[in-house]
């Protein structure tokens, strides 16, 4: 298989590259993640390299970019749980609210991929890198969709639930938009 032969080299030096994560990263676990990110970008894409001797230099390149997308995600995770542990006192009020689940009924308005990404990324906590590798997409192109699909369901809630919606849609006791 040519896209094998093509990869032998960066296969070939996968400890070197994984040494260099985990320098970066400061532990072995997400290193391999973030490398195994990187080798499905590079099998999507090796055919691109016009020229072989430079193959090292770009696959460093594609962990580049692999690394700066887990950063961005552990960043995004570490301030959401921040805010949540930032005000103690609030704990129990959010506790008692019932997040608004009216845009589970709105997923099917949506576009296929769009809705796949929603339940993904949103519900099920997957990265963006993650979730653009199984796809077999770039992670712009998942973060535009993401981006599209969440102004439609902004949209449609605030349609559908009113002022509730404008407001965060804690505490919802909306009926079913399937209804």
């Amino acid at each position: 298989m040519e896209t094998s032969r093509s990869l032998d080299p960066i296969l070939a030096k996968r400890a070197q590259f994984r040494a260099f994560l985990v320098s970066r990263l400061g532990n072995e676990a997400d290193a391999d993640d973030v490398l195994q990110n990187g080798l499905m970008k590079a099998m999507r894409s090796v055919e691109t390299v016009e020229d072989g001797q430079k193959l090292t230099s770009w696959f460093y390149s594609v962990l580049q970019h692999a690394l700066v997308d887990h950063a961005r995600s552990r960043s995004s995770r570490a301030a959401r749980e921040m805010a949540w542990s930032a005000d103690p006192t609030n704990h129990d009020h959010e506790a008692r609210k019932t997040v608004c689940s009216c845009f589970e009924g709105l997923l099917p308005g949506l576009k296929p991929r769009e809705a796949e990404l929603v339940r993904r990324i949103e519900l099920c906590d997957e990265s963006v890198a993650s979730v653009a590798g199984a796809l077999g997409i770039s992670p712009g192109a998942v973060s535009v969709a993401l981006h599209r699909a969440r102004a439609t369901l902004r949209k449609g809630l605030e349609e559908f639930c009113g002022e509730c919606a404008r407001g965060g849609c804690l505490d919802c006791h909306c009926a079913d938009p399937k209804d």
